[in-house]
């Protein structure tokens, strides 16, 4: 069973509690890279450096401009 952290739908930061009856965080068509482990990461590291609430979705859309980040600068173009 994958653990979820509960998030806090207020401006706030996320709760630290965790929802045993979440089966995932990962958005539908999250590339199969991205784990729901690596989803809470950034959440957990971000979140303090962000009013609002960071979803899931958007944190997959953080993890892929850095994925499209670390491509661009290892090409060496």
């Amino acid at each position: 069973m994958v653990m979820v952290p509960v998030m806090a739908r207020r401006n706030q930061k996320p709760d630290c509690r965790i929802r045993e009856d979440a089966k995932s965080i990962v958005p539908a068509g999250t590339p199969d890279w991205i784990t729901a482990e690596l989803i809470e990461a950034t959440i957990r590291t971000w979140q303090p450096y962000y009013r609002e609430v960071i979803t899931p979705e958007e944190a997959v859309t953080m993890i892929r401009s850095v994925g499209r980040l670390f491509d661009a600068l290892s090409s060496g173009s």
